[in-house]
């Protein structure tokens, strides 16, 4: 440790490093040029081996663009929030012109056929290429203030287009509405001359091209117009009230008056025209009213109700008359309704439910929503029905104990169309049908029986007739013709002996009765019939012959041999 003596006083002081190893270094080496040589050329060489594996490692970790020249974002002396404002500025800039280019290719091709309107393009052109200027040097502050006025231009623009259709529109129709106005002059004064001036003043504005101006001044005059419209309505309405007035008091000329000075200022009005009519036909109408009213105390209801009905007829907007008739009407038809009533009541007790039901729908004709009355036609028709049904029924009864079997199913068919559930007339229906059909069976099987007897097939005959009587209804009696055919069919039902002689060469055979064989002599019994024999020899021709088998007669000798030789091959 060090120590130093002040020269300016004899008290020493100790004085501490702050590098508790100061005084143990060694001796450093002193730098020589070549020492320091070395040192620069090795520092620079460490150097660049360094900052090349700093890049290659950046490149890896950030890819391979970490180190390329970017621009500039923020200028000299420029803040991030500064920066973010211009950016915004930009994009609002560029989103303006966008919509400004896009708005300005849609009016490009609408028709520009108004001087004013051609110079308005030509303004918003001028005014679009300067504000995409701005925008290229990037001073989009002013490119945005343009653009926003560029887009306004162009919604004025719109605006005004749309309205030149309307306004000039409204110039013709105000026009028009002027002269359809002129007789209501006298009635608002100035009115129709305000109206005129600002028609005159919206033309001047359709000419330089003001559209939205003109339509302004046309809606103006037209609000004069609306004046005079006021007036002239008010006066038709007052003149038709005192018309009207002067026909409920029956005052003809005062009503006349009236009416005729509304249709003055109103040609054609329905309600004037309509109200001269009626006063035309007002003393024929009062005096139709006094006679209603007079026949309606008479209880001459019908009458009265003719009388209203005409004065109705001349006057359509009285409402005396059309009360008149209403009530006459009311009271007649209160009168029918009675009437029928009391006679639907007496026919109900005397049990003549025709003229009972016949009357009560009578009376529902007058007042169809009495319900006592359709309560009382209700009962009726349902005794009607029962009384019916009954009839009905027992009327089938008697057919079929008569036999009359198809005049039974008529009735009992009768009856079920009156009541489909009833129990004993499906049941006689049911049987009426079943005898019917037993019958027409029965006469099906006696036909066959006797077409097979003229056939002389007498078993099948005999088959049919017994079918035939299987299906007989037990009450019926053969007839004389049954009977006749029944006595035919006994007699020959019994076999009858036949002799067959043959040459013992022959086979003979019997169709559908006996198979081929050879004889000289055979007798065969045989059920009465037609029979066909058949004889065949080898090289001779065929025997065929009918043979009839009945009983009464001699049975005869049947002889067949073959002993023609054949000439065929």
């Amino acid at each position: 440790m060090a120590e130093d003596l002040d020269p300016n006083t004899a008290k020493k002081r100790r004085i501490i490093h702050w590098n508790p190893d100061a005084g143990r270094e060694q001796v450093s080496r002193r730098w020589t040029w070549k020492r320091v040589l070395a040192w620069s050329v090795g520092g620079l060489v460490g150097l660049l081996l360094a900052g090349r594996i700093t890049v290659e490692v950046s490149k890896l970790l950030f890819g391979p663009d970490v180190f390329s020249p970017r621009v500039a974002t923020t200028a000299p002396g420029q803040t991030v929030s500064d920066a973010k404002t211009a950016f915004m500025s930009q994009a609002k800039a560029e989103q303006l012109q966008e919509m400004a280019s896009k708005a300005l290719i849609g009016l490009r091709r609408m028709p520009a056929d108004h001087p004013r309107q051609r110079e308005q393009m030509i303004l918003m052109e001028k005014l679009l290429d300067e504000g995409q200027m701005r925008l290229a040097e990037h001073e989009f502050p002013k490119a945005g203030a343009i653009f926003e006025g560029l887009n306004a231009e162009i919604e004025a623009f719109v605006t005004n287009v749309k309205l030149k259709g309307e306004a000039r529109q409204s110039y013709d129709a105000i026009l028009l509405r002027i002269k359809d106005l002129e007789i209501a002059r006298a009635l608002a004064p100035g009115t129709l001359d305000a109206a005129f001036e600002a028609a005159r003043t919206g033309r001047q504005l359709l000419t330089d091209g003001n559209f939205t101006g003109a339509k302004k001044i046309f809606d103006e005059g037209f609000a004069e117009l609306k004046k005079a419209e006021q007036k002239l309505a008010d006066f038709v309405r007052e003149n038709l009230l005192v018309g009207q007035r002067a026909l409920t008091k029956g005052e003809k000329e005062e009503a006349k008056k009236a009416f005729q000075a509304a249709l003055e200022k109103s040609p054609g009005n329905d309600v004037a025209t309509a109200g001269l009519k009626r006063a035309e036909n007002i003393d024929r109408v009062y005096a139709l009213l006094q006679q209603g009213e007079k026949l309606e105390k008479e209880a001459q209801y019908a009458e009265a109700a003719e009388s209203f009905k005409k004065a109705f007829a001349l006057d359509a907007q009285s409402a005396a008359a059309q009360e008149g008739q209403s009530r006459a009407s009311r009271l007649e038809k209160e009168t029918k309704f009675a009437s029928a009533k009391t006679a639907a009541e007496a026919a109900v007790k005397a049990k003549d439910w025709s003229k009972a039901i016949a009357e009560f729908q009578a009376a529902l004709k007058v007042y169809p929503q009495k319900t006592d009355v359709q309560a009382q036609l209700k009962s009726a028709k349902e005794s009607a029905h029962k009384e019916a049904v009954a009839k009905a029924l027992a009327k089938g009864f008697d057919y079929e104990k008569a036999y009359q079997w198809r005049e039974a199913r008529e009735a009992y068919h009768e009856t079920l169309e009156l009541e489909p559930e009833l129990a004993d007339a499906k049941e006689g229906y049911t049987r009426s049908g079943t005898v019917i059909r037993a019958l027409l069976q029965y006469e099906k099987y006696i036909e066959a029986a006797e077409q097979f007897a003229n056939k002389a097939d007498f078993q099948s005959a005999i088959r049919r007739f017994n079918e035939a009587m299987a299906v007989k209804p037990s009450y019926l009696v053969n007839s004389d013709r049954v009977q006749q055919l029944h006595t035919l069919l006994m007699a020959q039902n019994k076999p009858v002996e036949v002799t067959f002689k043959s040459d013992g060469n022959t086979w003979v055979s019997i169709a559908n009765f006996r198979t081929p064989s050879k004889f000289e002599t055979s007798v065969i019994k045989m059920l009465p019939g037609d029979y066909q024999v058949v004889g065949r020899r080898k090289g001779y021709r065929d025997i065929e012959m009918l043979l009839q088998v009945r009983n009464g007669t001699t049975p005869p000798t049947v002889t067949v041999a073959c002993n023609v030789a054949s000439t065929r091959g």
